[in-house]
């Protein structure tokens, strides 16, 4: 667990949760861009780069999402990884169990569980490690 991502998450946690509030997540790369967006500092040019998300997906019906996000910068060589499992039906799948119906703003109850999910991906964002060939 990157310390420093969760302490960004944990102080941007009333911003996640209005771009919930104003626009719920259609899918799982939704909710990695948005954790992403709170936890990169702008400021560094080596930090996590919402711009540079990229969904590995091998599944069918149900399966693994990879999300690999590399640094900002020119040729980066810093990456982080999150997974996310996914399934076919509200039964097995956490974001269709969570639903929303209509245009309606999504309840309280459903962006408690959006900003649940989120905190999964933080908490699971990882930095690939290892020498470059």
């Amino acid at each position: 667990m990157e310390m420093q991502f969760v302490e960004r998450f944990m102080a941007a946690k009333p911003v996640i949760r209005a771009a919930f509030q104003a626009k719920a997540p259609s899918d799982y790369k939704s909710i990695v861009r948005t954790v992403v967006e709170a936890v990169s500092d702008e400021d560094s040019y080596n930090d996590i780069d919402p711009d540079r998300i990229h969904e590995i997906d091998d599944g069918d019906y149900q399966g693994t999402l990879v999300y690999v996000i590399a640094a900002k910068g020119y040729q980066p060589c810093d990456y982080w990884s999150v997974r996310v499992g996914y399934g076919s039906c509200s039964g097995c799948d956490t974001l269709e169990a969570i639903g929303r119906y209509g245009n309606d703003e999504p309840s309280d109850s459903q962006l408690d569980d959006y900003m649940t999910l989120a905190l999964h991906v933080v908490q699971n964002l990882k930095p690939l490690s290892g020498d470059v060939a």
